[in-house]
Parts: structure tokens; C-alpha cells; sequence
């Protein structure tokens, strides 16, 4: 066999196995990932209380989109990814409202989302899981820890819930006058409740209201 056409056979078996073993590897990757679920909207919230001198206000966002898949038999698989428009917040009064979208609070106009990413997720029995992940709010991250239960409905549907603090010195959140004097209470609790679409339902819409 001449020397040029037995090593263009060898660079071909070369290349085969190659592409053979990139594609295997491929195939595995996307096995591999978990495939996040379509949100339901209208069955979903997200709320908060903050408290100003000791008096309790209440709100919620309106707006928000979340790609999450929970993995009940292998956790590690998992994801969560949760992104609002902070914008959307109501009180139920506007003046509040414009003061908490402001630039001493969540900021709208330089930061426009508060996004949470999830980079481990492990179960911790029970239907309950933890969420280890990075938060972003007014453009500044922190590690954050979050506690959540997941639990599938007879019709498919997956319900999310999850109740955690926010501290607020840790984002700069309610600067300026608003901590002077113990005005404002540091931690700011947060309730969520995501309902998922059945898996495969690629016709819902995937974010809040």
C-alpha cells in the first residue's frame, strides 16, 4: 500500500473515532442535563413583607420568569433559575410603589432584574430540597443558601414553595435615610410559590404575569 494513501486512511480512522467519540460525549451531555419546565403564571407568586416602624407593608412582583426542573431521583440534576422584574412591585400604593423601584431601594433604572441561579442542588428528603446558588439584586451578588419543597400534583402540575430572608444591607437595598434609626427592618422576608407546567407542555407561557 503506498505510504500516502495508508496515511490518509489512518488520519480518516483517526478523525472517525473522533467524531464518533465527540458525538457519544455530546449525547451524554444533553442526557445528562436536566430539561427546565414551562411556568404557569397565573398559579404563581412571589411576595414580601417589609416592615417600617414595626408597622408590616406587604407587596409582590408581577412580573417574573423561572426555568426550573427538580429531579426527584437524581437532585444533582437539578436547576433553578429565577429572574424578576423588579419594576412590577406593588404595594397597592403608588406613592410606596415609586419609592421602592427608587434608586435608595431596588434601583429600576440601573438594575432592572433581581436574578437568583442556582449552582448545586441537593435534597434533603421528603419532598424538601436545598438551592445553593448565587442572588443578584440591585447589580451586586451574594451566595445565598434557599430551602424549598417541590411536590408533583396528580395532573402533572409541579408546585415549587419556598420561604427565606433577604438582608438588605447585603444589596444596598433601602439606603440612605431609610437606615437611620432601625426605620426599616434589615430582613425582608420572602414567600414564593411556582407552579410548573407538566413536563413536555411546551404551549404555556414561561414567565409571571
Amino acid at each position: 500500500m503506498p505510504q500516502f494513501y495508508q496515511s490518509t486512511c489512518e488520519s480518516s480512522t483517526t478523525m472517525c473515532k473522533s467524531i464518533l467519540v465527540s458525538g457519544c460525549l455530546g449525547c451524554f451531555c444533553l442526557t445528562a442535563m436536566a430539561t427546565p419546565r414551562a411556568l404557569l403564571p397565573e398559579e404563581s407568586r412571589i411576595e414580601f413583607v417589609v416592615k417600617e416602624m414595626g408597622v408590616p407593608v406587604s407587596g409582590k412582583f408581577e412580573h417574573f420568569d423561572a426555568a426550573i426542573d427538580i429531579d426527584p431521583s437524581k437532585p444533582e440534576r437539578s436547576v433553578a433559575d429565577l429572574r424578576i422584574d423588579v419594576g412590577s412591585l406593588s404595594t397597592g400604593n403608588d406613592e410606596a410603589d415609586a419609592v421602592a423601584v427608587g434608586p435608595d431601594w431596588l434601583d429600576k433604572d440601573h438594575a432592572q432584574y433581581a436574578h437568583f441561579k442556582s449552582a448545586t442542588i441537593r435534597a434533603l428528603g421528603a419532598g424538601r430540597y436545598e438551592a445553593k446558588g448565587t442572588l443578584s439584586i440591585r447589580n451586586r451578588e451574594r451566595e445565598i443558601v434557599i430551602s424549598f419543597s417541590s411536590a408533583d400534583q396528580s395532573n402533572g402540575r409541579t408546585v415549587i414553595t419556598s420561604d427565606f430572608p433577604i438582608p438588605r444591607s447585603d444589596f444596598g437595598i433601602g439606603g440612605g435615610i431609610w437606615n437611620e434609626g432601625g426605620v426599616v427592618a434589615e430582613t425582608i422576608p420572602v414567600k414564593v410559590r411556582l407552579t410548573l407546567a407538566p413536563a413536555g407542555d411546551k404551549n404555556t407561557v414561561a414567565s409571571g404575569r
